[in-house]
């Protein structure tokens, strides 16, 4: 390949990442319309509710995420064979049969006053298990510009459900009901978009075993993260009062915006990191990230009660005092972000495990000491993802004085596990990070 060649390749990928990104930034804007529409209709108490079960729901759902991130692999490297869509199918049914026989444990774990709410998550679920898949594959083909599109139309779609449960006065399951065919619209999208090239056939599948394998290990790692995430959330609907819970969520939605607004820096580390193992890109891509969470949390610091009013409106106000605590433990969670993605990416677990011992830390506070106050469960969740980025570091600068910095490879050695390769153009060389998370500020 020539010169020229080269360029106009590293050009349509960095044109192609500017619109995936584009349709992200576009996606988690409406995910903050949907919050303000539910916050404001749903009120405090059943907020909480929604958010609690949102984030179960969140964690329920991290099929797709691996999915996501595994489709766009094999289909990069194999072509439209590797689009079978039987495995996303079963596992999303699977999924949604437990939780619909968890709902009564669900039901009381989120204080809600029904089980139908579960049942309603329960049911959307095998949409986004096939979202995930959906969305993958379209990454895999490089068909970018239609990737952005679904990504805009899940935000713009969850904001018509929460609009349309506002103006008819719907209920916590009225409004999950419409957030559910939501999600099943764009299913539909997604389904047309990849009708040339997905494909159900019924011959049995000669790599099931390796598709499984894989998809485990993508939900570890995913799994931690997800979790890390929003536990605190669901704590804080058992321990506290139903009002205190609800505030929480919303500051939540706020304190979590640096996990957000800097997700595509951490999912860009991976070709990096694939080819070179450059402990340093880690630490750079780790400051680029504190920095821009001190921006926000600056800007927040000059008005927060300001902030989360305009949010949630007037019913939240008392709340102001959680943002700037709570954009503490944001930042934190953008950074183990970084370092638990980064560690993918080189095939190692050693804070993913660290994390998972975490969540369990964190539980256990709550559950014991922790549950008397909303600051105590955000302080809870800021000792736990605090452990996490300070073993994480403390690797990367243990690693750094070890070993020198690689030379970035010159091979084009396939990977042996998907999950942590970069998304290849075969026919240009030109790569792009993997599948984003399906997490948006709306929930799953």
């Amino acid at each position: 390949m020539g010169r020229d060649a080269r360029a106009g390749s590293r050009s349509g990928a960095a044109s192609g990442d500017a619109l995936l990104g584009l349709g992200m930034v576009s996606a988690s804007a409406l995910g903050y319309v949907f919050v303000l529409l539910l916050s404001r209709s749903l009120g405090p108490a059943d907020f909480g509710g929604f958010s609690s079960l949102n984030s179960i729901g969140l964690a329920l759902s991290i099929p797709a995420g691996a999915f996501q991130v595994m489709y766009a692999s094999r289909v990069a490297r194999r072509g439209p064979e590797a689009f079978d869509l039987r495995l996303p199918l079963v596992v999303g049914g699977a999924v949604c049969l437990a939780t619909v026989a968890l709902s009564p444990v669900l039901a009381h774990l989120t204080r809600v006053d029904t089980v139908l709410a579960p049942v309603v998550v329960a049911l959307g679920l095998p949409s986004l298990v096939l979202n995930g898949a959906l969305m993958g594959g379209l990454l895999g083909l490089r068909r970018i510009g239609a990737l952005s599109l679904a990504y805009v139309a899940t935000g713009v779609s969850r904001v018509g459900a929460a609009a349309a449960a506002s103006a008819l006065g719907l209920g916590l399951v009225g409004s999950l009901t419409l957030i559910a065919v939501a999600s099943l619209l764009v299913t539909g999208l997604l389904w047309w978009l990849c009708r040339a090239d997905a494909h159900l056939p019924w011959a049995a599948p000669r790599s099931l075993r390796e598709a499984v394998r894989t998809l485990y290990r993508s939900n570890s790692s995913t799994g931690v993260l997800m979790a890390l995430t929003t536990v605190d959330v669901v704590l804080a609907r058992y321990v506290l009062p139903r009002v205190e819970s609800g505030e929480y969520a919303l500051v939540s939605t706020l304190g979590r915006s640096p996990l957000w607004v800097t997700q595509f820096l951490a999912l860009a580390l991976i070709p990096t990191l694939a080819t070179s193992g450059s402990r340093r890109s880690v630490l750079r891509a780790g400051g680029l990230v504190l920095g821009v969470c001190l921006a926000g949390t600056a800007v927040a610091a000059a008005a927060p009660d300001l902030w989360v009013g305009l949010l949630g409106g007037s019913a939240y106000r008392a709340a102001g005092d959680l943002l700037l605590p709570y954009l503490v433990l944001g930042t934190l969670l953008a950074l183990a972000q970084v370092l638990i993605v980064a560690e993918m990416a080189q095939r190692r677990h050693v804070v993913a495990t660290v994390a998972w011992l975490a969540v369990a830390l964190e539980v256990t506070l709550v559950l014991t000491l922790a549950r008397h106050s909303q600051l105590q469960v955000l302080g809870a969740a800021i000792t736990a993802t605090g452990l996490v980025v300070a073993v994480g570091v403390a690797q990367l600068v243990l690693g750094l004085r070890r070993e020198p910095e690689r030379p970035a490879a010159t091979g084009a050695e396939e990977p042996t596990e998907p999950v942590v390769a970069p998304v290849t153009d075969p026919s240009t060389g030109a790569t792009a990070p993997l599948a984003p998370s399906t997490r948006a500020p709306g929930g799953p």
